[in-house]
């Protein structure tokens, strides 16, 4: 779940650099589920939260989440309910 989670982030950082042109991360588990402080069913870590973090702090202005699973990414949501950018 950590090696998911350092991809996803090394990735995003790696795109906004401009090191890489683009990427695709297919990483278990998933992790949107997992929010600030607690973690719920197989999600660790919040890859996308995690990814779209990275991103800000090598420059991104605008990071969209795109959550297609069947149920309501709560950790997500939780993550960035405060964060105004």
């Amino acid at each position: 779940a950590r090696l998911a989670a350092g991809l996803c982030a090394d990735l995003a950082s790696a795109i906004v650099s401009g090191r890489a042109k683009n990427g695709f991360a297919l990483v278990r588990p998933p992790g949107h589920h997992a929010g600030v402080k607690d973690v719920m069913g197989f999600c660790l870590h919040n890859n996308a939260a995690v990814a779209a973090l990275a991103a800000q702090a090598a420059g991104a202005r605008k990071v969209l989440i795109l959550d297609w699973d069947v149920h309501h990414g709560n950790g997500t949501q939780e993550i960035f309910e405060q964060n105004n950018s």
